[in-house]
């Protein structure tokens, strides 16, 4: 009969290849989503080990194999594949010149900060717009966030201070349980940075001009109204994809900062960081290798088949 060893490979390699589809047809739907960041399947080979259950991963070693080290008289072991990760690149995309107010793009590795109902999140898709009650908003409807009094003075250039590596607070230990006015960034007084929705309403309705600095600092003609909390994180890769381009930060150690280097340019859009070509390479590529496990299962199918015959003849 058909090895039942070979079959499981064929079947974890087809599951894994149509994992691996789904990932890179998502990159291709969102080439012109602003901000959107690619996403990149890691693959762990194994052996899953059934001699004695509960049976334990073991990892394949890079090196030659021989029979004895795939069977075992008490057992067998199966050769399988699986989706281990998968990792987003939060490298920076280009700039498009949109020319629209409310359009910003972040010129470094900040994100902006907005208020969802399940907690604080943040996004670098910064084509906002103004709702019905004057706030500003992302495309989902979820408020823009601010920072709000000492902490958006001491994030101002005049009063920025050495970098400092505070305590993760209490709130960073569980971001869903955040309100629109508190998060975990660092403050002057060593606590938590207040936020808050930016209301443009009077601005708006006074037919004042709306403008904001490299700094984030938002302007109505010449005075200042808010200042855009944008989060830098020491390593983005700690974010946990939400949605096509929202984030949460789950690990309370990843502090963001309020005072780094990023700068944010209005009237432009960040647009995707997916090279379609290298996408559409990447989809052929798997697609050729999913075909070739259906095959291998057909194989295995035909094998099995043949051989109960064969046994009903005898």
């Amino acid at each position: 009969m058909g090895s039942p060893n070979g079959l499981w490979t064929a079947v974890s390699g087809g599951m894994a290849q149509s994992q691996n589809l789904d990932i890179i047809a998502n990159n291709l739907a969102n080439t012109n989503t602003a901000g959107f960041k690619k996403d990149s399947p890691t693959f762990k080979e194994f052996l899953t080990a059934v001699e004695r259950p509960p049976s334990p991963d073991i990892d394949i070693p890079r090196t030659a194999f021989k029979d004895s080290d795939f069977y075992h008289f008490d057992g067998r072991e199966h050769a399988m594949v699986n989706l281990d990760k998968i990792t987003t690149d939060h490298t920076q995309g280009s700039f498009k010149n949109t020319n629209a107010p409310f359009d910003m793009a972040i010129d470094g590795a900040g994100f902006f900060a907005v208020q969802t109902p399940n907690g604080l999140m943040y996004t670098r898709s910064g084509d906002f717009k103004v709702n019905g009650e004057g706030q500003l908003v992302n495309q989902e409807g979820y408020p823009v966030l601010a920072l709000s009094g000492d902490a958006a003075e001491a994030a101002s250039p005049a009063n920025q201070q050495p970098p400092q590596q505070p305590a993760a607070p209490e709130a960073a230990r569980n971001p869903a349980s955040l309100n629109p006015f508190t998060a975990p960034y660092p403050a002057p007084d060593g606590g938590k940075a207040l936020l808050k929705p930016i209301s443009l309403k009077d601005a708006i309705q006074t037919g004042h001009k709306i403008h904001v600095s490299p700094e984030g600092e938002i302007y109505a003609d010449d005075e200042q109204i808010a200042k855009l909390a944008v989060a830098e994180f020491a390593d983005p890769r700690l974010l946990k994809k939400e949605n096509t381009t929202l984030y949460s930060n789950p690990d309370a150690a990843n502090v963001p900062r309020i005072d780094g280097g990023s700068r944010v340019r209005q009237g432009f859009l960040e647009q995707s960081n997916v090279n379609p070509v290298s996408e559409l390479v990447n989809l052929l590529k798997a697609n050729r290798l999913f075909e070739s496990n259906m095959r291998a299962i057909k194989a295995y199918n035909d094998m099995a088949g043949k051989e109960a015959n064969e046994v009903g003849k005898l």
